[in-house]
């Protein structure tokens, strides 16, 4: 949307930045400064060259991405109170987290209004709360990593969610092939490239949809060592992961508390 505030903004125009921005801007910078840079939301040049933004896709090659890397840092940009410049050339995606907040957005409502059971889902991030209409806890089908669903075998597991929000990543959906290359849509932010690592898809829990949400795409960056890693300091975030052995079987990782609420 052309005169959204964030748009405005990346036009290079001076915009106050209003609660919602704001909120926003500090979940994106907790996650970046936790996943130690992975998680990067001024990414969005290179999303765009790439052709998975709201630009057209440019020829891409070395050289291109040397240019466009010094454009991509959230550590150059800074809001204070209700004032962000961007340095020229940069831009803000909020893409990796936004559906999150919507949802985290949408539960504050219902509760507002005094609601306690809910189950909410925008774009695949989700949120549920109390229980069903049957008294029971919510229960949720998150698909295998597949470009095609078939609705035989569509689940890679199903869990019961209690009071938990839940976001899944992949690149088996968003990507294209050029000259026999796939190229998937997380962008890393340190090389410039789509990410290449042997994770297929993460499933986060967390209290928060917006930051479950932007460590799935963290975590689909860093790649299954770090991730792994990263939740035996971090064991408010549950993972499971689906990734690729060095023989490209299908192998999962899956830490102790969301092992506990998979019932198939």
């Amino acid at each position: 949307m052309p005169t959204s505030l964030i748009s405005t903004l990346n036009s290079g125009a001076f915009v106050r930045t209003d609660t919602l921005f704001n909120q926003v801007y500090r979940e994106a910078t907790k996650v970046y400064k936790a996943s130690e840079g992975y998680f990067d939301c001024t990414v969005a040049p290179l999303v765009n060259a790439w052709g998975f933004g709201f630009a057209n896709k440019e020829k891409m090659d070395r050289a291109k991405v040397n240019q466009l890397l010094p454009l991509v840092g959230f550590s150059k940009i800074n809001l204070i109170n209700d004032s962000l410049i961007l340095p020229e050339g940069m831009l803000l995606g909020f893409n990796a987290i936004a559906q999150g907040y919507s949802v985290d957005l949408i539960a504050a409502f219902l509760r507002s209004k005094g609601d306690s059971n809910f189950l909410i889902e925008v774009g695949g991030e989700l949120l549920a709360s109390g229980t069903n209409a049957d008294d029971k806890l919510w229960r949720i089908g998150v698909d295998k990593p597949k470009e095609e669903i078939d609705i035989n075998e569509r689940f890679q597991f199903i869990l019961d969610l209690e009071n938990k929000a839940l976001a899944t990543s992949g690149n088996y959906r968003k990507f294209y092939e050029e000259e026999g290359v796939k190229y998937a849509h997380t962008i890393n932010p340190f090389t410039g490239f789509p990410a290449q690592n042997s994770l297929l898809s993460v499933t986060v829990i967390h209290d928060k949809c917006v930051l479950a949400d932007a460590f799935a795409t963290a975590f689909m960056v860093m790649g299954l060592k770090s991730t792994k890693q990263f939740v035996k300091s971090y064991p408010e975030v549950e993972v499971y992961l689906v990734y690729t052995d060095a023989k490209g079987n299908w192998r999962t990782y899956v830490s102790p508390e969301m092992r506990a609420r998979i019932r198939n």
